[in-house]
């Protein structure tokens, strides 16, 4: 650790339940605030901090809208990406009901496209200022089966558009239309992560890992986190555990209704070959492809409602696999080598819960960032840190609203 990156911390304390990207974005923003800062979680691995697709794409719809159709046609099985258990739907209908209503509700998620935006902009200044290597690309492309709807979505989505020839040119075929967004990202979430991690401790972070964290409420405030035998105290708290939301803040009476969507991710090696020359989404199916380097292949799908099932039936893999082959040029030049999982805390109306819980003075909220939560990381961390040290979030307060549902 070098002395002159370390930052003074007289400000106060702040603890944090969540050591995903987001939980150490809201540390990284308070510690360079000069706020001292510990991050807590049960395990240290960040399962679906790095098992996402690495794409940072704000212009692209948050998360697959679930409609009533949609409920029906998952419910039934069959191939495809969306997949959701009758044992969830019985088990929370409101959440379901809500999603079918906000299902078309395009004022939300021009919402979170703006926000992406702005998140998209600080992580252009992280990666300058900090110098991580997180393998940054600039250009993601939406591809499509259909010409026509790959010219509707362009302009409304201010993107470029690309036909067929173009499409193969980047190592794509069998896909009509596309879109390319010059200005957005990919990276590699396991070289984020890392790096990440690595600064903020650098900063001057404490961790602690291996017990789960509960916050212990009274008199309207958390008083302290109780982790295994230990107590922690801290002058304000920060709840950001992902799909796992819910469960913390059950001593708090606040319901972030928050339902675990599981996606899937899946690691080949190249031998150094190059396979595409852009990351993409394959907006048919649902599934996001990325070389993060020479020798490195990502290929993620999947938006099962399921709970927090850790079985990926062989059917689907085989699908995923047979998608990927149709329309990658270069795919038997790959070989799988690892296959990982992770959940996404989605609310039912797509929008994220974050900010000042409700009646609780000291506790901040910062969840429900569903399929963009690498996208709304440093947006997450910037509001949350900014809450705490009073200072104006103006162009934020439709937040608020959310926080109280």
């Amino acid at each position: 650790m070098t002395k002159n990156t370390k930052v003074a911390h007289g400000k106060g304390s702040v603890a944090i339940i969540g050591a995903g990207v987001n939980g150490m974005f809201c540390a990284y923003y308070l510690l360079k605030m000069g706020y001292r800062v510990k991050v807590l979680d049960k395990v240290a691995d960040g399962l679906t901090s790095k098992n996402n697709a690495g794409l940072l794409t704000p212009s692209l719809t948050p998360a697959p809208k679930i409609s009533t159709s949609e409920v029906i046609k998952a419910l039934t099985g069959g191939d495809g990406p969306i997949s959701i258990s009758p044992l969830r739907v019985a088990a929370d209908p409101i959440w379901f009901l809500k999603a079918a209503k906000y299902a078309n509700d395009e004022s939300r998620t021009q919402k979170i496209i703006d926000m992406g935006k702005d998140s998209l902009k600080l992580y252009t200044e992280f990666f300058g200022s900090e110098k991580i290597n997180a393998d940054v690309k600039k250009g993601v492309a939406a591809l499509y089966s259909s010409t026509e709807e790959a010219r509707r979505l362009s302009k409304k989505y201010h993107g470029k558009f690309i036909g067929e020839k173009s499409i193969r040119s980047l190592g794509y075929t069998e896909l009509q239309g596309g879109i390319i967004f010059k200005d957005e990202l990919s990276i590699n979430p396991i070289k984020l992560f890392a790096g990440l991690r690595e600064k903020i401790i650098e900063l001057g972070a404490r961790m602690e890992f291996g017990d789960e964290a509960k916050l212990y409420v009274r008199g309207g405030s958390v008083e302290c986190i109780r982790a295994g035998a230990k107590k922690i105290y801290a002058d304000k708290y920060i709840a950001t555990a992902g799909s796992w939301s819910g469960r913390l803040l059950g001593p708090t009476k606040i319901n972030p209704h928050i339902e675990p969507a599981r996606g899937f991710s899946m690691l080949f090696s190249t031998g150094g070959r190059k396979i595409i020359s852009a990351p993409a989404l394959l907006e048919d199916y649902g599934i996001a492809i990325a070389q993060h380097s020479a020798n490195l292949v990502r290929i993620t799908s999947f938006f099962e409602l399921q709970g927090m099932d850790h079985d990926l039936k062989k059917k689907k893999e085989e699908w995923l696999l047979g998608i990927i082959k149709k329309h990658l040029i270069n795919y038997a030049k790959m070989k799988l080598i690892k296959k990982y999982y992770g959940f996404r805390p989605c609310t039912p109306n797509n929008m994220p819960v974050i900010g000042a819980a409700p009646e609780i003075d000291n506790l901040f909220i910062a969840t429900g960032q569903c399929r963009l939560g690498v996208t709304l990381a440093p947006i997450t961390g910037k509001i949350i840190s900014e809450m705490i040290d009073r200072r104006p979030i103006k162009k934020y307060m439709w937040l608020r609203e959310f926080v109280k549902n």
